[in-house]
């Protein structure tokens, strides 16, 4: 499995692409063939799965049962998913109405997530970052829980 991993700042041109680093570029598999799948994600951001990924991320949506609150999760994800091959240059095309959702006008953030891409408005993601806990406290509250010290 690739790994994202770093942040890179970059200029949405005006037809929507967005370039995608040579490291991410690196990372993605041969069965990903190039394609990222993007979508809505929390906190106000979008993210973008190798396609590979992204199928095995839908199959895991698809195979909870039927309840409101899944039916709910559905819909607000699969309603703003499009693919986007990269192009000779190594872009994506944002769609606008993926673009109105993440408030993206013309820079964005990319964070590599290690098994996927957030792309942030780089206000929002400063925002973000200042309205939350500090790292350390978020560090150590996430290593007592993954070693079982609650």
């Amino acid at each position: 499995m690739g790994r994202f991993l770093g942040k890179f700042d970059y200029s949405v041109d005006s037809k929507g692409r967005v370039n995608i680093p040579a490291k991410f570029r690196k990372a993605l598999r041969p069965e990903a063939g190039d394609v990222f799948v993007i979508c809505r994600a929390p906190d106000g951001c979008l993210r973008a799965y190798p396609n590979d990924l992204w199928e095995q991320y839908e199959a895991e949506i698809n195979s909870r049962p039927e309840t409101k609150e899944n039916s709910r999760l559905k819909r607000l994800i699969f309603n703003s998913v499009t693919d986007s091959t990269l192009d000779s240059q190594g872009r994506i095309t944002l769609t606008p109405a993926l673009m109105a959702i993440a408030g993206i006008k013309k820079e964005v953030v990319l964070l590599g997530q290690s098994r996927y891409i957030e792309i942030w408005e780089p206000t929002r993601y400063d925002e973000y970052l200042g309205a939350g806990e500090d790292f350390d406290e978020v560090f150590y509250k996430s290593v007592e829980t993954m070693m079982g010290n609650k």
